[in-house]
């Protein structure tokens, strides 16, 4: 299923910074929300997934890429990045930290 997918500015704000070192991000980005598929991703929990990204500035593959956090919303067949987060400087997120952004990102779309 195709869903269509929404860019918040707190996420936004998440991904600058990297864009700065990792010019072709955004398209990578853009290119693992059409491709996405909630059976291939990590379901964290209901409608909360992870997805690894593999940026085309990063040789080494999916392994030392970056990590998305992802919101699917079924019912509005709706993709919303929550956070993203580069694998070399941050090993794992904790919940708390999911839910603090999930929280913001909720909050921005009037959930």
């Amino acid at each position: 299923m195709n869903y269509q997918y929404h860019f918040c500015n707190h996420f936004k704000k998440q991904i600058k910074p990297y864009l700065r070192k990792y010019r072709s991000l955004f398209n990578d980005v853009i290119i693992a929300l059409n491709t996405f598929d909630p059976r291939l991703a990590v379901r964290l929990k209901d409608g909360i997934y992870k997805i690894r990204l593999k940026s085309r500035d990063i040789p080494r593959g999916k392994s030392h890429a970056f990590r998305m956090i992802i919101l699917l919303i079924i019912e509005e067949g709706l993709l919303v990045p929550v956070m993203i987060y580069f694998k070399g400087d941050q090993e794992n997120v904790s919940k708390k930290e999911i839910a603090y952004h999930l929280a913001i990102i909720e909050a921005e779309i009037n959930l």
